[in-house]
């Protein structure tokens, strides 16, 4: 056996010393990377930013001329005041026991199946009045996070209470539609469960109806910015006028206002004493197509408009419409048929008050071509409340239900200030 030379040697042991000082330094480096309490967060753990706000697409369907809110990758009605989400379920949906705190809050029969009480619920299509039982679910509900001026990332929000329902159920509804979001007043709505379940500190959330297919409108939850554009982006929050959100006793979950008037041509239009209180508050309402007044104020109302259209050519009357005109002997505006201004006088309120002016392009339809109709419909004097404002007079205008301050935001017409409701970036940065 050879024996190394001595210079070999000593070359040999410095190597192996080095060697393990270098195995010592990397176990030293390895030890404090993963149990040191002050750096182990920032390597293992990459945080979230902050939730500012969600954002959803709103569609309009040209069939119907109700609006979807997209869900999910799945569209919704969307529903003003609609209880809670519901839609068709699968067999194999999950249940909530009859014990549960989320049965409580439920408006419905328990159901015995298999020796099991679960809960149920009470789901209501609000365009055709119709109500079913089904069972109170859960599911995940998926959107985005937004800065207000673009998408930032999908957020999923688990474990959401809806409620199951027969596909009979979704007669009338857009055909696109897979169920009802019911954006009501209410612990089931899904504004009040997206505040519970998601670091969202303002209670309010804003929509904006499209008043075409070709673009969607938006929906946002929370606070703003509320960017649209064109010409150059602006907060449509910035443009707003506030009266008083209002509960409608025999609506629980309906948002309603107050008002102290109608004017036509900035006439005030003459109403019974009292009408516009009787009944309950004046409601919004997505599942109306167009406005529906009870009897006592559309008749009187009608009557206003068109004595400030007696020169108009008149068109036979398209259902469910009274008071059609030739569309080709109305001239037209940035904001629609030049036509008399509607104005839904707010009550004074100490938030300010002020008046909802409807021109052209919200208050008469496109019936067929050359003819266009007064878009408030007569709901008889059995009609719920006084007036029940439609989607077609919300159409780009940009709308805050503020929960907190309990008040209604309003733009009027966005079409003053050459955008519109479709004109939301969506996509995402």
């Amino acid at each position: 056996m050879q024996i190394p030379h001595s210079a070999t040697r000593d070359n040999m042991i410095k190597m192996a010393l080095m060697n393990l000082q270098t195995y010592f330094h990397l176990l030293f480096l390895c030890t404090t990377l993963f149990s040191s309490p002050s750096v182990h967060p920032r390597i293992v753990q990459a945080s979230s930013p902050p939730i500012q706000a969600l954002v959803a697409p709103i569609t309009k369907d040209a069939a119907t001329s109700l609006h979807t809110l997209s869900l999910s990758h799945k569209q919704y009605m969307l529903d003003l005041s609609g209880e809670l989400l519901w839609a068709p379920c699968s067999p194999a949906h999950p249940t909530v026991p009859c014990s549960s705190g989320e049965c409580a809050a439920t408006p419905g029969a328990p159901n015995f199946r298999d020796g099991q009480c679960t809960c149920t619920a009470r789901p209501t299509n609000h365009v055709t009045g119709e109500r079913a039982i089904g069972d109170l679910t859960l599911t995940d509900v998926a959107t985005n996070a937004t800065d207000g001026k673009t998408p930032t990332a999908e957020v999923t929000v688990h474990g959401f209470l809806s409620s199951c329902a027969p596909d009979s159920l979704l007669r009338s509804l857009p055909s696109s539609a897979t169920g009802d979001a019911g954006l009501g007043r209410g612990s089931l709505g899904l504004p009040a469960q997206l505040y519970a379940k998601l670091p969202l500190t303002k209670r309010q959330f804003a929509i904006c109806l499209p008043s075409t297919p070709a673009a969607p409108g938006v929906a946002f939850f929370r606070s703003g910015p509320y960017g649209l554009m064109p010409p150059t982006q602006f907060d449509a929050g910035a443009t707003l006028s506030y009266t008083d959100l209002v509960r409608d006793p025999r609506n629980p979950s309906a948002y309603g206002i107050r008002l102290r008037g109608i004017a036509v041509n900035q006439e005030a239009v003459p109403l019974p004493a009292g009408a516009l209180a009787r009944g309950g508050a004046v409601t919004l309402d997505t599942a109306l197509p167009y406005t529906v007044m009870r009897r006592d104020v559309h008749r009187p109302f009608v009557d206003a408009f068109r004595r400030n259209t007696a020169m108009v050519p008149r068109a036979p009357a398209v259902a469910p419409f009274e008071l059609c005109f030739d569309s080709g002997a109305l001239g037209f505006t940035r904001v629609g048929y030049a036509v008399a201004p509607v104005d839904l006088m707010m009550a004074v309120a100490a938030r300010g008050g002020g008046n909802w002016t409807v021109f052209g392009a919200n208050s008469m339809a496109q019936v067929a071509p050359g003819v266009a109709c007064l878009a408030f419909v007569d709901g008889g004097w059995a009609a719920p409340s006084a007036v029940a404002i439609g989607g077609f007079q919300m159409e780009n205008n940009f709308l805050l239900f503020d929960e907190d301050a309990s008040r209604l935001g309003f733009s009027g017409t966005l079409l003053f200030i050459r955008t519109t409701c479709g004109n939301f970036n969506f996509e995402r940065n």
